[in-house]
């Protein structure tokens, strides 16, 4: 069996629905659906009950009343853990927050820019700092900053690292610059307070909006880029925020003690530094362009757009075993970082094709998958399976890459973060995917391709329906073969010494509600800081 297939689907779900009594008398019940096993850290190709449940418990803490059946019909039940949004979706339905993530992609309003300006392709002359995280994050990011003279304009979905923000607010007061500031409205208690500090210690130099997001603004549920635009005429992208894990501070090219230990201190990220005028005032258009329409909604009397609005996280907060925020790759020996390079070495122009979601950015990675010939990486936070009638072109592209990872002599490596990685490799496999193409890392917060080892994707998009069509979302490919195999290299790196090809048990992360007090082992997080 390729691919569970409907009429297969409908089999299993009658006996669902004929024993869905016996299944939800038993606690901590979630939900039941048709779909392929887990067995020994594998997917097995066979059509089954898949149980969720809130804590997915050893069988050894469990009773033997306590236990699901162990096979409805012909059908063998698998027990996971239901991941914190299947929690919140379940059993908090009666919930305001739960209808407004099922709101949150209805009667969107973002207009494009007239003439699509996002669709050009650019030919650049100048090397390309090219670095990747946490090896060399903020030790990179702080000197391009600091290096700005007259302008900045940053579009930032978190922001909470207390050492970025006094940099920050250093370099714009030592040199009285002009800031212009997008930023998502999801903000935790630390971005909050570092919202603040902006505020009161830039004053006039600071042009600074909140995006808000969900049902009928512009993007669905997440302001979600990560660009710096200096000088109207460089500018710094990557996968990760200014956030404590995306840019930790830490120094492991510089200091080499700093290197133990390092990826349990910041995530894996990809980043790019460039210097090409008309690129750098391309994305700072489209920065300026949200901000616009931002300080139209103050204008029209909307509140939680100016930078003195109060904390407002659209999401709980989660309780998640102390064990998954530890990265066992730092038991063993001090790991050699990846140092930043300036690509290519040799002088001559080269391509590059910015990409913005919800403008092109679906377009262009769907040219990037159909030009594949050998071969195609791709690492990322998570790949978020949908086949909702809104999803489609997600779907589809999904569809492609299904097809692909089937193809005799085709090398095609998927390697997805370790949380809550079981069940999407899962899914993806029922709808056709390859299963031995997939591995889990920890500490993944990256968002790229690499496609015959000559072309490369950094970018900021999650591939879920919302972040590949209806959030906002930067990145850039880049044509060149030197620069892709810069990022290739640290790709078979991670496949070869750090992802996994057994699929561990998700981890049992459950939704905080408000007054509950943290369970002895795990720790409270907020929803952005879990997922990034």
């Amino acid at each position: 069996m390729r691919f569970l297939d409907q009429q297969t689907k409908d089999k299993v779900q009658a006996v669902i629905d004929a024993n869905v009594a016996q299944l939800a008398a038993v606690e901590g019940f979630v939900s039941a659906e048709p779909g392929f096993p887990i067995i020994d850290g594998t997917v097995h190709k066979e059509p089954a009950v898949i149980v969720y449940v809130a804590h997915k418990k050893p069988p050894t803490s469990v009773l033997p009343e306590e236990r699901m059946p162990r096979q409805l019909g012909s059908y063998r039940v698998s027990v996971m853990q239901a991941d914190p949004l299947r929690q919140v979706m379940t059993l908090m339905s009666d919930q305001p927050i739960a209808d407004s993530i099922a709101a949150s992609a209805s009667g969107l309003t973002y207009k494009p820019i007239t003439g699509n300006p996002i669709n050009a392709k650019f030919k650049i002359k100048k090397p390309i700092v090219c670095h990747i995280g946490p090896d060399a994050g903020w030790p990179v990011l702080q000197p391009f900053l600091e290096a700005t003279k007259k302008t900045l304009s940053v579009a930032m979905y978190d922001f909470n690292a207390d050492y970025i923000a006094k940099s920050f607010i250093e370099t714009v007061r030592d040199k009285d610059l002009q800031v212009v500031l997008t930023w998502d409205d999801g903000m935790t208690e630390p971005e909050t307070k570092i919202r603040t500090k902006l505020r009161r210690s830039l004053k006039d130099n600071l042009d600074g909006f909140i995006v808000r997001c969900g049902a009928s603004r512009r993007f669905a549920s997440a302001y979600h880029e990560k660009v710096a635009v200096r000088d109207s005429s460089a500018f710094w992208l990557s996968s990760g925020n200014w956030s404590l894990r995306s840019q930790p501070n830490i120094d492991p090219i510089g200091i080499p003690a700093q290197a133990k230990g390092m990826y349990s201190k910041g995530n894996r990220e990809w980043h790019v530094i460039v210097e090409d005028e008309k690129l750098a005032k391309l994305f700072e258009r489209y920065i300026k362009h949200d901000r616009d329409g931002s300080e139209a909604e103050a204008e029209n009397g909307e509140d939680g757009v100016l930078l003195d609005a109060q904390a407002a996280a659209r999401l709980p907060d989660v309780f998640v075993p102390v064990e998954a925020l530890f990265d066992a790759d730092d038991v063993a020996d001090t790991p050699t970082p990846i140092a930043p390079e300036i690509l290519p070495t040799r002088p001559g122009e080269f391509e590059v094709a910015p990409v913005l979601t919800p403008d092109n950015y679906i377009a262009r990675i769907m040219e990037l998958i159909g030009s594949a010939k050998r071969s195609i990486f791709l690492q990322f936070s998570y790949i978020t399976f949908s086949d909702k009638k809104i999803d489609k072109k997600f779907t589809d592209m999904l569809a492609k890459l299904a097809e692909l990872s089937n193809r005799p002599n085709f090398d095609m490596r998927i390697i997805v973060g370790s949380n809550g990685a079981g069940d999407k490799i899962r899914k993806l496999v029922e709808s056709g995917f390859k299963e031995t193409v997939f591995r889990s890392q920890s500490s993944i917060h990256n968002k790229g391709i690499i496609v015959d080892g000559e072309i490369v994707l950094v970018s900021s998009a999650n591939w879920s329906g919302d972040g590949v069509l209806r959030n906002r979302d930067a990145g850039l490919i880049i044509f060149n073969k030197e620069i892709a195999t810069y990022y290739q290299n640290a790709f078979v790196f991670d496949w070869e010494n750090r992802a996994s090809a057994f699929i561990e048990d998700d981890p049992p992360v459950t939704v905080a509600r408000d007054g509950d007090e943290t369970p002895p082992g795990m720790v409270r997080m907020s929803w952005r800081d879990y997922y990034g």
